[in-house]
């Protein structure tokens, strides 16, 4: 009986010393070591703040002067991260992303009762009536951009949230600027039972003025950005949040994009932005 036992109970020892031995890193071969470069694509929803003194490029108008506006844009593009130290428990990291970028806004200013001119029938004879009419100026701008950023991130205690913050580095490749003179009310005049609408009287002697929506709006400016600067440096800081989809880690973050150099280089102004968007990145 105990021969029988004995090569029992030795074979399992040593099946068993085998097994453990599989299991211990062996010092001979080599360690698994996670990635520690991640790439890929970035996208995300811009509302772009401007802050200008800007004024009117206008000769037969009252100047206004744009201080604020906003508009909706985007960006998109790529991402590289480096995780710092040691890949396996590293909680900070460097990222460098290469954005097409598109920060517009929209600038508006109230402007005056302006009086405006309209023929009426009466009593059967064209007579010229001159009522008071509600106006704005706008500005509409454009504003595109090849952004690099080097942003540096750190974790938040154990939690898969990060605070972000680094340089922003721009190269604007378009801007255009256009500057209206607008009628916004009334939209008609009745007198007599008919309808009139009220129009700007044509300035013939200015030919750099355009009419435009039945000659209730004036084209004051329509071009490119005139002197825009041909850098701009931003300062940007926000949160990421961090979660794995199978072999991707996705990133959405909100940051904030804060101008330091100025648009042009004759107005005081500067393009900031609201930034909302998503990371996706992958082992290289």
């Amino acid at each position: 009986m105990v021969r029988s036992v004995f090569p029992w109970a030795v074979a399992t020892s040593l099946v068993t010393t085998v097994a453990l031995a599989q299991l211990e890193p062996s010092p001979l071969a080599p360690e698994v070591v996670p990635p520690r470069v991640f790439i890929g694509p970035a996208a995300g929803y811009d509302r772009s703040f401007h802050t200008a003194n800007i004024a009117s490029f206008a000769t037969q108008t009252e100047c206004p002067v744009f201080e604020r506006g906003s508009a909706n844009g985007f960006f998109l593009g790529i991402t590289a991260e480096y995780l710092l130290g040691d890949p396996r428990t590293s909680r900070s990291s460097v990222t460098l992303r290469l954005l097409f970028d598109n920060l517009p806004t929209t600038f508006e200013v109230t402007g005056d009762n302006y009086p405006s001119r309209l023929t009426a029938t009466i009593d059967g004879r064209d007579t010229p009536i001159v009522v008071n009419t509600s106006t704005r100026h706008v500005a509409q701008v454009s504003y595109y951009l090849i952004n690099a950023e080097l942003l540096y991130r750190i974790d938040i205690a154990n939690l898969p949230v990060g605070v972000v913050v680094g340089p922003t580095f721009g190269f604007p490749v378009k801007g255009t600027f256009q500057q209206r003179y607008e009628l916004t009310s009334p939209e008609f005049v009745e007198i007599a039972g008919r309808r009139y609408i009220p129009v700007f009287v044509r300035d013939t002697t200015d030919p750099t003025l355009r009419y435009t929506n039945n000659d209730r709006t004036i084209i004051i400016r329509d071009g490119d950005i005139e002197e825009r600067s041909g850098f701009r440096l931003g300062i940007k800081a926000g949160l990421q949040y961090e979660l794995t989809v199978g072999r991707w880690r996705v990133l959405p973050g909100i940051f904030y994009n804060f101008g330091i150099t100025k648009v042009t280089t004759r107005e005081n102004w500067r393009a900031n932005a609201l930034q909302i968007g998503v990371d996706l990145r992958t082992a290289l």
